[in-house]
Parts: structure tokens; C-alpha cells; sequence
């Protein structure tokens, strides 16, 4: 999705109240400077909850003519039209196998897309959220973000990383996996 989509689909959620930080590979692409911000947008909401206050997002989608769904772990997905662009929005909290340590959140750091001021947590945080998860797609893209990292488009400050996966209780699993992409 352009720059602009993105921009200006958190703009309307911001408007219309919701507070939350930019989780998915958006950071990355943000990160290297791509015109291009990924496939769709991950947030961590911090409200209104995604889980107890979901009428309130399928009001808004009403509001905008966007469509209302769910993501794999059953929280609101939502597909926004900018433009001739769609934007699928993904919510999500710390419920059942999802977690992001609230380190991560604390420390996120305030970013211009457009614009647009919005939270988005750390690249190293990104990265160790991706090796915990250790799911096949996350796999492959930690493998894209080693070879972003090779030819010397994306870099990573490693003691930041580090600290990440120190958040973590699989520490050495997420090492082995950060190593055998390439990353550390």
C-alpha cells in the first residue's frame, strides 16, 4: 500500500479515537524507506479494545463503507478504502498465543508517515517478535530482513536486539533462529 493509503487510514482511526502502535512489517518498510508500507497494517490497539469493545470497530467501518472481519486469532480486521487503494487493518492484544512484551510498547517511538504521527515499535523489537513467533511466513521474512541486512539496506543494532529477545522465555530458540537467518 502507498504511503498515502497508510497515512491516511490511521488518520481516520486516530480521529475517530483509537490509540495503538504500528507491530508489523510496516516497521521494516517504513524503516528502509520504501515507498511501498507492505501488504496491510498490524496494530497493537491499546483502545478501544479489540476484544471487548468490538461493536465500536464495526461502527466505524459502517461509517466509512469499509469491511469488517477477523484475523486468525478472532480479533477485528478491517478493509479500508483510500482511494482506488484497499488497506487491510489488523488489531490485535495480548490474547491467548499473542503476546508483545509491553517493553516493546513503552519504548515504541514516534514516527511521520505523511504527515501523520503515529507510534511504531522498534525494528530490533520487530525482529524479535518475528523470531519468537517462529511461524513459516515469519521464518521467510526474517530470512528477507537477513538479506536486507547483507546488502547493507537495513541496519540493526544487535545489543538492541539482544535486549528483545531477552523479553522472551525462549531466548535461545530465538537466537538459533535469528542465526540461521543471517541476522546475528
Amino acid at each position: 500500500m502507498s504511503r498515502r493509503a497508510f497515512a491516511e487510514t490511521l488518520r481516520i482511526l486516530l480521529d475517530r479515537g483509537f490509540r495503538f502502535t504500528v507491530i508489523g512489517g510496516s516497521v521494516i518498510e517504513y524503516t528502509i524507506g520504501s515507498k511501498d508500507l507492505g501488504d496491510d497494517i498490524d496494530l497493537f490497539v491499546e483502545s478501544p479494545s479489540a476484544v471487548f469493545e468490538e461493536s465500536y470497530y464495526r461502527i466505524v467501518a459502517e461509517e466509512n463503507g469499509w469491511a469488517l472481519g477477523y484475523t486468525w486469532l478472532g480479533t477485528p480486521r478491517i478493509i479500508a478504502r483510500i482511494g482506488d487503494e484497499e488497506v487491510p487493518v489488523e488489531f490485535y492484544e495480548n490474547i491467548h498465543d499473542f503476546y508483545i512484551p509491553p517493553t516493546f510498547i513503552e519504548r515504541s517511538v514516534r514516527v511521520d508517515v505523511e504527515g501523520i504521527r503515529v507510534r511504531m515499535i522498534q525494528l530490533e523489537d520487530h525482529i524479535a517478535l518475528k523470531a519468537s513467533s517462529g511461524r513459516g511466513i515469519d521464518m521467510e521474512r526474517l530470512k528477507e530482513i537477513g538479506r536486507l541486512i547483507k546488502r547493507g539496506k537495513l541496519v540493526v543494532n544487535r545489543e538492541k536486539l539482544l535486549e528483545a529477545v531477552s523479553e522472551f522465555e525462549d531466548r535461545e530458540v530465538i537466537i538459533r533462529r535469528l542465526k540461521e537467518t543471517s541476522i546475528i
